[in-house]
């Protein structure tokens, strides 16, 4: 896997084709055939997917591109109330600025004050415009998942597992909706398939977290499975896009991700991530994750 962390950021198209490039290298030696699909024409989305014969029986799904550095308060913010808490943060920015607009400090500087802070607020916002090349959580980790999980499935000849690297995550899921479909266009996917992203998986969080969007059939399966070999791992329902899963709702599609508890009860925060901080890169876990993946296709897909 040198290679595929060599790349590390995956912002611009060169660097994206550079990446996609390796991931097809280490297909190719699994013995996968793939292709690349492009998407939109404003916004241009180019996903690799690996084929199969007939419509998969679980499609697993990671985003290879990387997002923009946020600023360091926000990461704090996010450790407050968790990444699943997102109109609760809006909500706490809001009164934020509310209160800084308000405050009466009986003082001549007050309106210096207030555009002051208002500015250097702002101005941290600047740090989007870089992107971040640090990025072996999110989601470094979710691609060398898939690529691991796809080896393994190989191994054990199971074929009807498709496996897609999606683009534009950071930009609106563009890619994973569009890949959706057309997917759906193509009558290559079918209403029982199993769908799971997997997202953030290799860092320094704690425990696994399963999110769904909707009903799903097969949650408890995962979190059942994931559970036995983790010890721990919750499971929750959100309504707002967690991930790529998001696209995919109305097939019950999942995401896993590794997660910490947030100071907010209930809410799960991905640590380090969009951050100069996302150095670190957790392969046992990732393998022992992969492996539990592995036992629940077994069981539950057509050989």
């Amino acid at each position: 896997m040198d290679k595929i962390l060599e790349i590390q950021r995956r912002f611009f198209r060169k660097e994206k084709n550079k990446f996609l490039d390796t991931v097809e290298e280490k297909l190719t030696e699994y013995g996968y055939e793939f292709e690349r699909k492009q998407f939109g024409n404003i916004i241009k989305s180019v996903n690799l997917e690996t084929k199969t014969e007939q419509p998969p029986e679980f499609i697993f799904m990671a985003h290879y591109d990387t997002g923009p550095t946020i600023p360091f308060w926000l990461s704090w913010v996010m450790k407050l109330f968790g990444h699943n808490h997102l109109l609760l943060m809006c909500i706490f920015m809001w009164l934020l600025f509310r209160f800084a607009s308000t405050v009466d400090i009986h003082s001549c500087y007050y309106i210096s004050f207030d555009i002051t802070l208002r500015t250097l607020i702002m101005l941290t916002f600047l740090i989007i415009l870089i992107p971040n090349k640090k990025n072996f959580d999110d989601n470094t980790s979710g691609v060398i998942s898939l690529l691991s999980l796809a080896k393994k499935c190989k191994e054990n000849g199971i074929e009807n597992v498709k496996f897609v690297f999606v683009d534009l995550e950071e930009v609106g899921l563009f890619g994973s909706r569009e890949h959706k479909r057309y997917l759906e266009k193509e009558k290559l996917i079918s209403s029982n398939c199993k769908i799971i992203s997997i997202d953030c998986v290799g860092g320094v969080a704690k425990f696994p977290l399963i999110v769904r969007n909707s009903k799903s059939d097969y949650a408890k399966l995962f979190h059942d499975e994931i559970q036995k070999e983790f010890e721990d791992c919750k499971s929750i329902h959100s309504f707002i896009p967690f991930s790529d899963n998001y696209s995919f709702t109305k097939y019950g599609a999942l995401n896993i991700s590794f997660v910490n508890k947030a100071i907010v009860p209930g809410g799960y925060s991905l640590p380090n991530v969009h951050s100069s901080n996302d150095v670190h890169l957790n392969l046992p876990r990732i393998e022992k994750l992969t492996d539990t993946l592995l036992n629940i296709v077994k069981k539950e897909v057509t050989v």
